[in-house]
């Protein structure tokens, strides 16, 4: 009987999903103009609740799918399609710069604001989260984590010259999109392991193997439909609210979109915390930041040229017309401090444990920017932030020098292992008896 009710409620929160998603359908479908321009707050509601319940489908269908690929891989591919939404938004809004030069610094700050809630927010909040209700001070990621590390620092490395250079190239797409090959490549040689599934996604990997396979494509086939849908929408009713609301449409776009786009994936990281599975949690989240900074970064040149008709760089900085009026953006700056953010992260993780102080330092900065001055007297906040950034990053390198040589020599071995992890803790006869405690046990 217990069973039965937990399998109810597994197909009541995928019926629940799917549902959220009709009304913004329908609205694109039958009445997109009139909301999206007459009431456009009401847009954005509308096709923000759509991109959530395809977000959560796709989030549970990847999950499951952990069944029939490499744990590490899968948890990759699902980072990847639970920030589909992202990536649609962003796209849309890239694609539509190339013909409208007042979107380039949308497509760019929404691209920004996403990659920064994600280390500054997302990843600080598990560990709270974790701190709270199970007294750790720290979570441990597990050793394949550190090829999301490895590749995750030579993006962070190399996206550094991007502010420099004023534009993402398409050198930059060819740069990032070999990351991103060679990263996937690399998550396939894992082995496959039983995966630890909860709620909608362990009724799907209940099921028998060719339905579980049937079910999760009809899922991400629909969820993607969904976003694919209602992403330019979504975008276009965000900044027509911001309009209304007398609100910096940039400030919408870099901050609130990403919120709707991203809460889903965060929300189950939450729930993998809540379940003693934080490890699990925060290496997805650690596997969506390297998919946006390489895919969804290199491939904005691409598709902003496939807007304009011609091979272009999306620039960083430019003019536009406004009401008969030139207006002026650089988001260089914002560039450089979400780089520079990126390296800090992985000098945080690098070690593989997720520590409080490491948590607290990443939030307070991100909280900070909202908080001090564009100007301090005669300094721009965004050098000073990258600075700062750049400067703890570079002081946590030369502490954590010696975890330099693993992370790097599992991006390219599959069966290297170094450090200890909790695996080898076992193997040396610590049986684990809650997250971060070792207990004594004597070996068989």
């Amino acid at each position: 009987m217990e069973i039965q009710s937990k399998t109810g409620r597994g197909w009541l929160w995928i019926c629940l999903a799917v549902l959220v998603t009709v009304p913004g359908l329908f609205v694109r479908f039958f009445a997109l103009k009139q909301v999206e321009y007459d009431t456009p707050l009401w847009g954005s509601f509308l096709f923000g609740l759509s991109v959530i319940g395809a977000a959560f489908l796709l989030a549970w269908a990847t999950e499951a799918a952990q069944a029939d690929v490499p744990k590490a891989l899968a948890i990759s591919v699902m980072a990847l399609i639970a920030v589909l939404p992202e990536y649609a938004v962003d796209f849309a809004l890239t694609f539509q710069a190339g013909s409208d030069p007042a979107y380039q610094q949308f497509a760019v700050a929404n691209m920004i604001g996403a990659n920064r809630m994600i280390v500054g927010f997302a990843w600080p909040l598990l560990v709270f989260i974790f701190a709270l209700k199970f007294r750790q001070r720290a979570i441990r990621l597990g050793k394949g984590q550190r090829v999301e590390i490895g590749f995750l620092l030579f993006a962070g490395l190399y996206s550094l010259i991007i502010p420099i250079k004023g534009q993402i190239d398409f050198i930059d797409f060819g740069v990032f999109l070999g990351l991103f090959v060679l990263y996937s490549l690399r998550l396939m040689k894992a082995e496959v392991h039983e995966p630890e599934l909860v709620g909608p996604a362990k009724l799907l990997g209940d099921l028998a193997r060719p339905k579980r396979i049937g079910a999760v494509a009809a899922l991400i086939l629909f969820a993607g439909t969904v976003i694919f849908l209602v992403a330019h929408p979504f975008a276009v009713s965000l900044i027509e609210t911001g309009t209304r609301l007398g609100v910096d449409q940039v400030f919408l776009l870099q901050w609130f979109a990403p919120l709707a786009s991203e809460a889903p994936e965060i929300v189950i990281c939450i729930i993998f915390t809540l379940r003693f599975m934080a490890a699990e949690g925060l290496g997805a989240l650690v596997a969506s930041k390297v998919n946006q900074w390489t895919l969804l970064v290199g491939t904005l040149p691409l598709v902003f040229s496939l807007g304009s008709g011609t091979m272009r760089a999306l620039p960083l900085s430019g003019t536009y017309l406004e009401n008969g009026q030139t207006q002026a953006f650089n988001l260089a700056g914002p560039m450089l401090v979400t780089s520079a953010q990126t390296l800090l992260a992985v000098m945080v993780i690098l070690s593989l444990r997720m520590t409080l102080g490491g948590a607290f330092l990443l939030f307070g900065l991100l909280i900070a920017q909202f908080i001090v001055p564009e100007r301090i007297g005669t300094l721009d906040s965004e050098c000073l932030f990258a600075g700062i950034y750049l400067a703890i990053s570079a002081g946590l390198a030369v502490i954590k020098v010696r975890h330099f040589v693993p992370v790097l020599r599992s991006m390219v071995s599959p069966g290297y292992v170094k450090a200890q992890t909790i695996e080898e803790e076992e193997e040396k006869g610590l049986e684990v008896k809650a997250p971060g405690r070792f207990v004594t046990t004597p070996k068989a």
